[in-house]
């Protein structure tokens, strides 16, 4: 259970502070702010999504607590395309809906038409979540 925490804390962190700098880069995100900042929303969201890849990634393995033991490049590799699929998923999803737009500041990946921030966002935490939750394992 801890090695679940420490990712989930880990997790929340480093995807909180992106979160809350590339916030910045929509509009129409007003219109889902609640009891918390959008971004804290947004924030938790990231967090399941960083869960159930690593659970898809435990299943492929048989091991649940597989990032314990250590991560192999292909595994972190794995990581970063999931984390790739997941944030395309996102954004198209919110496309679709319309649950908000990018400002003119946001770069677009020309051949999939969604933002670069959410995309690297995803593709680099995930995998990175994982690695900082390794360090802090091997050292508790």
């Amino acid at each position: 259970m801890i090695p679940f925490i420490v990712l989930a804390l880990a997790a929340f962190l480093l995807h909180l502070a992106w979160e809350r700098v590339h916030v910045q880069l929509y509009t129409g995100y007003e219109k889902m702010e609640g009891l918390l900042p959008v971004y804290v929303f947004a924030t938790i969201g990231d967090v399941a999504y960083t869960l159930c890849a690593v659970f898809f990634v435990a299943i492929l393995a048989r091991d649940l607590a597989w990032f314990v033991r250590g991560v192999s490049t292909g595994e972190y590799l794995l990581l970063a395309l999931l984390g790739f699929c997941i944030a395309l998923f996102v954004e198209y999803k919110a496309k679709y809906y319309k649950k908000w737009e990018y400002l003119p500041e946001m770069p677009i990946i020309p051949f999939l038409r969604v933002g670069l921030s959410p995309i690297a966002q995803m593709t680099v935490l995930l995998p990175f979540s994982v690695f900082i939750t390794t360090i802090i394992l091997i050292h508790l």
